[in-house]
């Protein structure tokens, strides 16, 4: 899986793989996109949590599934682009977050869209334990 970002400063798709063939311009301004699009995911994120503990009504769990994968392909990319920026080695990916990426992709392949819908039930039943606590 190659993850990809729309980048609206350089005005194109740009796939992970690609990030290395961009010039070092280019490389900043990305960089600095997929930073605000963390900053600003994280605060949609509080907002809607905040909203829901004040008004009692629950969030969307699909909206909230979306905003957390959009977030993580941003961290992936800002990762990526500030290694080759700052010449840092890439971090080690430890084996649990490894087993996580290949073992969702694999039930994704089995399930479809089904996967979804699971992923909500138990995101549902989560909240549940949490809020009973």
């Amino acid at each position: 899986m190659n993850p990809t970002f729309y980048s609206q400063d350089l005005n194109r798709k740009i796939f992970l793989s690609d990030v290395g063939s961009l010039s070092v311009s280019d490389q900043k301004l990305l960089l600095e996109e997929t930073r605000d699009a963390v900053r600003d995911i994280d605060i949609k994120i509080k907002e809607v949590g905040s909203l829901e503990r004040r008004s009692g009504i629950k969030s969307d769990s699909d909206w909230l599934h979306r905003a957390n994968k959009k977030r993580r392909v941003c961290l992936e990319f800002a990762a990526e682009l500030n290694t080759m920026l700052g010449g840092a080695a890439r971090p080690k990916v430890d084996y649990d977050e490894a087993f996580n990426k290949h073992f969702n992709e694999i039930l994704l392949h089995y399930l479809g869209a089904d996967l979804e819908r699971i992923k909500n039930e138990a995101a549902v039943l989560a909240r549940a334990d949490v809020e009973r606590r």
